[in-house]
């Protein structure tokens, strides 16, 4: 039996993972020194109204090595192999995390990948991960295939302000001068699992445009990623299924890890 695990920044809800079979290892944020475990969509509580007023101080931590250690125990203990998919470690420790626990568990059940990736990214991973181990594909297998896949996943995203951006340290290659004035939205990739310059839009039908118009004609599955719900989200949702009436596009929300680093006005576009 294979068991699947991931940590919070895969953004799914808690009937999804049940119905993946996913095991949720919790990244961690901190409010004006009070600290909370990041977990399912929809069980956040009020983050965005926690995280967004006014003068507050927050900051993120990776999943750490007892959590790993904690869930890869027992699934170890229980009779699975385990395959634990995290974020991209180049934005965060927590693969480092996950591969020191599965050290000192049981490095020989335990497979750890780097998705290079985050959110939506991850969310395709894990489900072509599932999909293979039901085939009947080994451990090692689907290893191997996750490595492929995750370079064909490409995540488009754009903000109005790069200032949480730039105090995150999560930038790559980026004008670090980049604002909103001239009505100037900053476009950016996740590529190779950094998050990197891709130019910019100006005003919000340009910014929309750039982003449905990177999708290619071979995608088969595409999520429109969000903080918060706005008119630019419901604008780009549309726009994408416009371009592509006959593929499976949804609408994911970010949960409040990501939302610190990237800010309210976050919208992107994540493809396989």
């Amino acid at each position: 039996m294979i068991a699947i695990v991931t940590d919070s920044s895969v953004y799914m809800t808690r009937n999804e993972a049940k119905s993946l079979g996913v095991w949720l290892v919790p990244l961690t944020y901190t409010v004006n020194g009070h600290i909370y475990n990041e977990t399912f969509i929809g069980e956040n509580g009020d983050f965005q109204r926690l995280v967004f007023r006014s003068n507050v101080a927050c900051q993120t931590a990776h999943a750490n090595i007892a959590a790993f250690m904690s869930t890869f125990s027992e699934l170890v203990n229980s009779g699975f192999e385990v395959l634990c998919i995290t974020i991209s470690s180049r934005l965060s420790g927590t693969y480092s995390s996950a591969s020191i626990a599965a050290r000192e568990v049981s490095s020989d059940k335990i497979t750890v990948v780097d998705s290079q990736s985050t959110a939506g990214g991850m969310y395709m991973l894990v489900e072509k991960a599932r999909a293979m181990a039901l085939a009947g594909a080994s451990v090692e297998e689907i290893a191997e295939e996750m490595q492929d896949l995750r370079s064909k996943i490409t995540i488009a995203f754009s903000v109005d302000d790069m200032t949480p951006l730039r105090n995150s340290g999560r930038l790559g290659i980026v004008r670090q001068s980049v604002g909103t004035v001239l009505n100037l939205k900053p476009m950016l990739k996740c590529v190779d699992g950094a998050v990197i310059s891709d130019g910019m839009a100006r005003g919000r039908y340009n910014q929309i445009s750039r982003m449905a118009g990177q999708i290619p004609e071979y995608a088969n599955k595409v999520f429109v990623h969000y903080v918060k719900d706005s008119d630019t989200v419901s604008a780009l949702y549309n726009e994408v299924r416009r371009r592509f009436p006959a593929i499976e596009v949804k609408k994911r929300q970010l949960g409040p890890v990501l939302a610190i680093h990237l800010g309210q006005s976050t919208v992107g576009v994540v493809w396989s």
